[in-house]
């Protein structure tokens, strides 16, 4: 269903607050007047500040959307395609977190400890756990599919905010692009050890 403009222009102020003064500022008065209308919108359109913040996570958390982009090719794979697509969902992330700073400042605060907009964290894990659950249906069941890829998101997260400040990790200089490209490069060297041999 296609947005209205206000709609629009309520996810469009989300975005901006963020991206200038961080989640401290996100709160129902403020989204309204950078949106430039009556803050009842916000309850009228999305049923309050957590359904606007859901909507606003679709559209730039991750696997909020992953699903939606990867479950037909999950569905159709067959054999060894299924490590392919667990390497392209994995590069995607890696690809879309370092290149998204609203992504960066979700996850910091997140990692802050702030309990408030937990609606977009269990959202996200809504909807990142369908995409495991579909994975595992083409992946052996008797291994642990499911910390392994775990480990494998923790650790994009990790280097992408940590880089943030740092450009060092472990003497790999990721300010140059060459280490993004190596990241790949083991990514898919992660997941080729991690199925190799489990009845793919």
């Amino acid at each position: 269903m296609e947005l209205k403009e206000t709609e629009k222009r309520l996810l469009e102020a989300v975005s901006q607050i963020i991206e200038n003064d961080g989640f401290t500022k996100i709160g129902v008065n403020r989204i309204a007047n950078q949106a430039g209308c009556d803050k009842v919108l916000i309850y009228r359109y999305f049923g309050g500040l957590d359904g606007l913040l859901v909507e606003w996570a679709k559209r730039h958390d991750y696997y909020s959307f992953a699903y939606s982009e990867f479950i037909e090719t999950i569905k159709r794979a067959e054999g060894k395609n299924i490590k392919q697509i667990v390497t392209d969902v994995l590069v995607r992330q890696l690809h879309h977190l370092k290149d998204n700073v609203l992504m960066q400042e979700l996850l910091v605060w997140e990692l802050s400890g702030h309990s408030s907009f937990k609606i977009i964290i269990e959202e996200r894990e809504r909807v990142g756990y369908k995409l495991q659950e579909e994975l595992n249906r083409c992946l052996s069941t008797d291994s642990d599919n499911n910390m392994s890829i775990a480990i494998i998101v923790s650790a994009i997260n990790y280097i992408v905010l940590f880089t943030r400040q740092y450009h060092k990790i472990n003497g790999i200089d990721f300010s140059k692009p060459e280490a993004w490209d190596r990241m790949e490069t083991m990514i898919s060297i992660y997941v080729d050890f991690i199925f190799d041999g489990k009845n793919l």
